[in-house]
């Protein structure tokens, strides 16, 4: 075997390890995607968890929740701005994956039900003046669909303290 064809085998060598690393990386990628959205469920599941268990076990937070609904207008500077704080806690995680939806990063079978929640949650006037406070945090194209958000209706219109 002479030299040049010693120098083509490499070469084939060398295209051939690089496909492979190509394929590594793409593979990667992938399994990277699917960790961040099993992240945002997750963040997702423990928010919902931690609000419901709170709800069960804890009788003032949950008249002071069920307040929210009912008699937002008459609560004093501190219970208004302790649901406006509740409000921010819930919003974060949410607005942190309609972010995540936007660049790709949701499945269809997710976007369901950060939609769902995201309807029920933009009715709630702790949501609402959460959603002024944090706003300016977060891009203009989620600004715009939280807004829309407002003027949509949730099937079965369920409440938690009916």
């Amino acid at each position: 075997m002479n030299l040049e064809e010693v120098y083509f085998l490499t070469q084939i060598g060398v295209g051939i390890a690089i496909i492979v690393s190509i394929i590594f990386v793409a593979l990667e990628l992938k399994q990277n995607s699917y960790l961040l959205r099993k992240s945002m469920a997750d963040n997702r599941v423990q928010r919902i968890n931690w609000l419901f268990e709170t709800l069960v076990t804890d009788s003032e937070f949950r008249n002071f929740h069920q307040r929210i609904d009912r008699d937002y207008d008459n609560f004093n500077d501190d219970e208004k701005y302790r649901a406006m704080c509740l409000g921010v806690r819930s919003l974060r995680s949410m607005l942190d994956e309609l972010v995540a939806h936007f660049e790709g990063q949701i499945s269809k079978e997710e976007w369901v039900s950060l939609e769902w929640n995201m309807k029920y949650a933009a009715r709630r006037p702790n949501i609402q003046k959460a959603f002024h406070f944090i706003k300016d945090s977060y891009p203009e194209n989620v600004q715009r669909f939280w807004k829309s958000l407002t003027q949509q209706s949730i099937s079965g219109d369920p409440t938690i303290s009916s």
